[in-house]
C-alpha cells in the first residue's frame, strides 16, 4: 500500500488533536513521512526501521538518540493484510504514552483501511468511466476480443440490446458557471444514478453536462414514462427543470449503443432548441435533424434576410409574436390574449411586417422561413 505524505499527516493531525499527543508517522523504511514536528519530516529513525524490519510488536525509547534520529517514546508497526506498511510512534515518556499504543495502532489502522478502500473505490470508477466511454462514444471496439474483456470485467453485456436517453438541466449555463451550480449538477447526478440504479439493467454515465441513461430494450411509451417519472423527481427534489432526446425505437436491435448515443444527443439538442416539450425523441423531429450541418454565420445571414428591412431592435418582439401565433395554430385572437394585445394591433403588426418584408407569417409558404428563423435566433441567445 502507497501512504501518500499528505494522508500520513491527515492522521497525525487527526488523532494527535484527539488524544493530544505528538505522534510521528514512518514508513516502511523506517524514514519520518508525517510528524506533529515538521522539521523532523524526511528523516531517518533506525529505531522504526528495527521495529519494522525485525517484525517487532513493539519498540520502546526510553532516552533521546538511543537510535540514530529518535526520541524517547513507544513505537508499533503498523499492518494492512499482515504485511507491515509502516509504523506510528508517540513522544514521551514511556509510561505516560503506552496506555494510548494500542489505542492510536488500531485507530491509524482503520483510517489507512478506510483510505485504501476509497482509492480502491476511485480507481474502479475509472476504469468504469474509461470502459462506458470507449463503448457510447465510438464503435470501433465492438469486435476488439480485448474489449470485450473489459465488458466482462464490468459485467456488462454488450450484445444486449437497449435505448439511450441523453438528460441536461434545461438551463445548464446558468449552474455551470458557479460553484453553488456545480453542486447542484453534481447532486443530481448523484440521485439520478441511484434512481437508475432500481432499473435492472440500466445503466448511468455521463459527460460534463449530459447524463446519459442506457435502459433495457422498451417501446417509446414505457421510455416517456421512465423519464416523466424521473424529472418529476428530480423537480421535485432540486426545483429544477430536465430535458432529454432518446435514440430510434427503429433502431432497437439493430443500431450499436454508439449509434443511438448520437441520435439521442441530437434529439436532446432539438429538444433544448425547441423549448416546448421536456422530452423529444428522435423519431419526432424533423427540420433540426440537419441544423448541425449548417453554420452560426449562414444562421445569422438566413435571419437577416427572412427579417429584411427591420430594425434589428424589433426582431425579437416580431419574432415572439410569430411563434406565439404559431403556438396557438394560427389563431389571431387566442395569440393576441397571449400578448395582452387586442386583436387588431396583432394584426397591425403583422401587416406591417409582410408590407416591410414582402414576407406574410400567417401565409403556409412562409411558415417555414419563420420557424426557421425564430430556431435559429433561439439557438443564437443559448450561445
Amino acid at each position: 500500500m502507497d501512504i501518500s505524505r499528505n494522508m500520513a499527516q491527515e492522521i497525525i493531525d487527526e488523532l494527535g488533536g484527539i488524544l493530544n499527543q505528538q505522534l510521528n508517522f514512518f514508513d516502511a523504511k523506517g524514514y519520518i513521512l508525517a510528524s506533529a514536528h515538521p522539521e523532523r519530516v524526511g528523516s531517518y529513525h533506525a529505531g522504526a526501521a528495527r521495529l519494522i524490519c525485525e517484525g517487532l510488536d513493539e519498540l520502546i525509547v526510553y532516552r533521546d538518540d538511543e537510535y540514530e534520529g529518535a526520541r524517547k517514546g513507544c513505537n508499533l508497526p503498523l499492518v494492512m493484510d499482515t504485511a507491515v506498511v509502516g509504523a506510528i510512534g508517540i513522544t514521551g515518556e514511556y509510561e505516560q504514552v503506552r496506555k494510548y499504543g494500542q489505542i492510536i495502532k488500531k485507530m491509524t489502522e482503520i483510517l489507512l483501511r478506510e483510505s485504501d478502500e476509497q482509492q480502491r473505490k476511485k480507481i474502479e470508477s475509472r476504469i468504469r468511466t474509461r470502459f462506458l466511454d470507449d463503448w457510447i462514444m465510438t464503435d470501433q471496439h465492438l469486435n476488439d476480443p480485448a474489449f470485450l474483456q473489459r465488458a466482462r470485467a464490468q459485467e456488462i453485456d454488450i450484445t444486449l440490446s437497449r435505448r439511450v436517453a441523453a438528460l441536461r438541466i434545461a438551463d445548464i449555463t446558468r449552474y455551470a458557471d458557479s460553484s453553488h451550480g456545480q453542486e447542484t449538477i453534481d447532486s443530481i447526478n448523484r440521485w439520478v444514478r441511484q434512481a437508475l440504479g432500481q432499473v435492472p439493467g440500466a445503466i448511468f454515465s455521463k459527460t460534463a453536462s449530459v447524463m446519459i441513461l442506457l435502459m433495457p430494450a422498451q417501446d417509446d411509451e414505457r421510455m416517456l414514462r421512465f423519464l416523466n417519472r424521473l424529472m418529476q423527481g428530480v423537480m421535485d427534489q432540486f426545483r429544477v427543470r430536465l430535458l432529454a432526446g432518446v435514440d430510434s425505437a427503429e433502431d432497437i436491435g439493430h443500431a450499436s449503443v454508439h449509434q443511438a448515443w448520437k441520435k439521442a444527443m441530437k434529439a436532446l439538442q432539438a429538444c433544448a432548441a425547441q423549448k416546448e416539450r421536456q422530452v423529444l425523441f428522435y423519431d419526432d423531429i424533423t427540420y433540426e435533424l440537419f441544423l448541425d450541418d449548417i453554420g452560426s454565420a449562414a444562421k445569422a445571414l438566413f435571419v437577416q434576410r427572412v427579417f429584411q428591412g427591420i430594425p434589428e431592435e424589433e426582431i425579437g418582439e416580431y419574432a415572439g409574436l410569430i411563434k406565439t401565433l404559431y403556438l396557438m395554430d394560427g389563431s389571431i385572437s387566442r395569440a393576441a390574449n397571449a400578448h395582452f394585445i387586442h386583436k387588431n394591433t396583432l394584426q397591425y403588426k403583422l401587416n406591417k411586417l409582410t408590407r416591410i418584408t414582402g414576407r406574410d407569417p400567417r401565409s403556409y409558404k412562409c411558415v417555414p422561413l419563420y420557424s426557421l428563423a425564430i430556431l435559429f435566433m433561439r439557438e443564437q441567445t443559448e450561445e
